[in-house]
């Protein structure tokens, strides 16, 4: 097995691998990854800490050879890993009041991430952080990685949770004078009939054509998708309910009859007790990393060249049906947006009209 690591001359290290399941997991936990489909390839920040203990960890799983770094192990100091400097009782507090509030496991996860990563880096104790730490911090990130919205989003609404529920009696919360980065519009590349219906009928394994099948035809995040249970699927009403979703709402979306066909196809040929995508344990649900990673090899074999993931299908479902004349509450409804305003960005990026607008030149 071939792996790559080179440096990208702009504070940021490219990692080249063919597709393992041990080898992600290890890419997965390195703060701040990223994956480009359109390079195939992973980047992260060049820190040291970062690249001497993911190198030590891809050596240690024994596929890769490196004949001095058994001799010369990385010691040096910043790969040991600092505890956090937060006492449980004060992060325990926070987390309480967030779960108080209905926030998801996903979204406490993430906020601990960032606290972790932001002590870890800073070496600062939680009562001595100033607003100005704060800045220089998300600065650094910027310089050495690119700082996306959502990264900054999420750390700078961890800190602010932290000394609001966590601190309670500190005065003055260092993160309430961070102004959180302006929404940046950025429209999605949107997949054409033709492109999805070449990835759908590309897919050979009946299983992944189903998972891949609902996800467009049903317009599902794909969180939504791998999370569906038998029996969230009304086989006479064609419908299926999608429980709990973001924003711990649930709603019902239509079953298309090619999809069931599909499914009933599906159940010929696998035993299906619980989980509607079963993964590779027993008990658990097929993982979201393994319906892009079904994707991502469904769109090689097309032979598409646009940057999309497994979500532009839930794009493409939005936009397609807007172009047939759908009326956008409807499409709000079925996608399970809380505001119309989330929808309209596919009033954006559909053809409906644009495509009906003749230029200056066509009128020579």
């Amino acid at each position: 097995m071939q792996l790559k690591i080179k440096g990208c001359g702009d504070g940021r290290m490219k990692v080249e691998t063919s597709y393992n399941e041990e080898v992600v997991k290890i890419l997965r936990r390195i703060p701040d990854r990223s994956w480009e489909p359109r390079e195939k390839a992973w980047f992260f920040p060049d820190f040291p800490a970062n690249t001497a203990r993911r190198l030590q960890g891809l050596y240690h799983t024994g596929m890769f050879s490196a004949p001095d770094f058994e001799e010369k192990p990385v010691s040096a100091p910043d790969m040991v890993p600092r505890k956090i400097p937060i006492p449980p009782a004060v992060l325990e507090r926070m987390l309480r009041e967030l779960r108080l509030k209905g926030f998801s496991r996903h979204t406490l996860k993430i906020y601990t991430k960032h606290l972790e990563w932001f002590f870890e880096r800073t070496l600062l104790d939680p009562l001595e952080v100033r607003t100005e730490d704060i800045r220089l911090y998300l600065d650094r990130i910027r310089s050495v990685a690119g700082l996306s919205r959502s990264y900054a989003v999420q750390c700078i609404s961890a800190l602010k949770n932290l000394y609001r529920y966590g601190y309670p009696d500190v005065a003055g919360n260092p993160a309430d004078r961070i102004p959180l980065p302006k929404k940046e519009e950025r429209y999605p590349d949107i997949l054409s009939r033709t492109e999805v219906k070449a990835i759908l009928e590309i897919v050979k394994n009946r299983k992944h054509r189903l998972l891949l099948t609902l996800v467009y035809s049903s317009g599902l995040r794909v969180s939504e998708v791998v999370n569906l249970k038998q029996s969230d699927l009304d086989l006479e009403r064609k419908m299926i309910h999608i429980r709990q979703s973001k924003g711990k709402k649930d709603r019902f979306v239509p079953l298309a009859a090619r999809a069931l066909e599909l499914y009933e196809e599906y159940r010929e040929y696998y035993i299906v007790r619980d989980w509607l995508f079963p993964g590779a344990r027993e008990g658990d649900h097929l993982s979201v990393r393994s319906a892009q990673a079904v994707f991502d090899r469904s769109v090689e074999k097309a032979e598409i060249r646009k940057k999309v993931s497994i979500h532009s299908l839930r794009h493409a479902f939005a936009t397609h049906l807007l172009e047939d004349g759908v009326d956008l509450r409807y499409i709000q409804v079925l996608l399970g947006h809380k505001s119309v305003r989330t929808t309209e960005i596919y009033t954006h990026v559909s053809r409906m009209d644009i495509q009906n607008i003749k230029s200056p030149l066509d009128r020579w």
